[in-house]
């Protein structure tokens, strides 16, 4: 659900909402309550976290190449965790194996937290999840990362290649959060909350908290936002008609 941010001064209410809320929900969810065209008002993107595959420490998957050809070997036996049905996680998942010709088994928990446990246990051998879920279980050597979904590498791994970089061609995705106004908001107070948010989000102490939690600030111009939000709306879209992906 998409939270509400305490209204600002002039009396809008505005909301902050994920990438699941805005370009996958509308995608795979039918009788969604609210369009985002018709709706909201881009604002700012706010925050970008990645996703990533991670493999049981003590997993025969030591690289992508590997996932790719035991997937090809034997198709449908290779199960891969994320955070639950009609979620980005899914669909990158759908994506891989689209882009690889090859059939992964999607594996939904609830949440990010328990997929992460289940791969550490060696329930299941592989997830796609943020990395901040799976970041406490790298030290240990019970969880780690074959790659990273988005087209360029992790700050909080650079040594992690991405699945572009590992031969899965056009996988660009991660988890992201934009701050959104009511449709008709006036132009003059969107460009007003977009520059006191950018300038929020440039300060140095702010990127260090959101860095804690694994998380970059991705602060962008209204016009930005709003290009991300139809060109990943589009992107999900066609890979849920050609994977035929459904949520409920």
């Amino acid at each position: 659900m998409m939270a509400a941010a305490k209204a600002p001064p002039d009396g809008y209410t505005l909301v902050l909402a994920t990438i699941g809320e805005v370009a996958i929900t509308p995608v795979l969810f039918k009788d969604v309550p609210y369009s985002i065209d018709s709706n909201f008002a881009p604002i700012s993107l706010v925050s970008d976290a990645t996703i990533v595959l991670a493999a049981h420490g003590d997993s025969a998957f030591k690289s992508v190449a590997d996932v790719i050809a035991a997937a090809k070997a034997e198709p449908e036996s290779i199960s891969v965790g994320s955070p639950g049905q009609g979620t980005v996680n899914q669909v990158v998942i759908a994506w891989v194996a689209l882009n690889t010709g090859t059939k992964l088994q999607h594996v939904p928990y609830k949440g990010s937290a328990p997929a992460a446990n289940a791969i550490a246990g060696g329930e299941i051998p592989l997830g796609m999840l943020a990395s901040s879920s799976v970041a406490p279980l790298l030290p240990s050597g019970r969880v780690r990362v074959l790659a990273v979904a988005s087209a360029r590498r992790s700050k909080f791994g650079p040594d992690w290649p991405t699945l572009q970089e590992a031969g899965v061609s056009e996988i660009n995705a991660s988890t992201w959060t934009a701050l959104l106004a009511p449709k008709g908001t006036p132009q003059p107070v969107i460009e007003k909350l977009n520059a006191e948010l950018v300038k929020i989000l440039n300060m140095g102490d702010i990127k260090e908290r959101f860095a804690t939690g694994g998380v970059e600030t991705i602060p962008s111009s209204a016009a930005e936002l709003d290009a991300r939000i139809k060109r990943d709306g589009a992107t999900f879209r066609a890979i849920a008609q050609k994977a035929n992906i459904k949520a409920e």
